[in-house]
């Protein structure tokens, strides 16, 4: 859970550049004022949306501007991640953005160890998981079981069980 939080928590902090840069056209738009576009890419948090703080809006609308310049494993990460954040509980969420305060005033030098720390944290957590992925995948395909042979001419060969085979003549 710590890890789930650290990751939106780092979401987050690359949303932040874009809040600013948002128009202050309206400040506060409902959902209904989004366009057809904004509500597709932001469909995950819609129910939380109008009761949105203007500022949080206006970083979501950043991060809304940003969506056609990402990478395809972007926008679907970015999808995850507000399907994740929905999910919490407020307690959760309190937490998470605590945490990306406490990250936030960290020295530039220390920012970068905590990124460098979490990428490195994904790449083996990555690892761990093919080499999961693997071995299931082998144990799935493993070695046939043994059969015993049921030829023709093993049938003939094959003495029957008792009361099976034909009657004494």
């Amino acid at each position: 859970m710590a890890q789930a939080l650290l990751g939106i928590v780092l979401a987050l902090a690359v949303g932040v550049g874009a809040a600013h840069a948002q128009t202050k056209q309206n400040p506060n738009p409902s959902w209904s004022q989004l366009t057809d576009a904004q509500q597709r890419i932001l469909a995950p948090i819609e129910g939380e949306w109008d009761r949105l703080d203007p500022m949080r809006k206006r970083k979501w609308l950043g991060i809304v501007q940003r969506y056609p310049k990402m990478k395809p494993e972007e926008q679907a990460r970015l999808q995850r991640r507000m399907q994740e954040w929905v999910s919490l509980t407020p307690e959760q969420r309190r937490a998470a953005r605590d945490k990306y305060r406490e990250f936030e005033s960290l020295p530039a030098e220390e920012r970068r160890a905590v990124r460098e720390k979490w990428d490195e944290y994904k790449q083996a957590r990555a690892a761990e998981d093919a080499k999961k992925a693997a071995a299931a995948e082998a144990t799935q395909e493993g070695p046939a079981p043994a059969t015993t042979e049921t030829t023709p001419a093993a049938l003939e060969d094959a003495e029957p069980a008792p009361g099976t085979g034909p009657p004494p003549q």
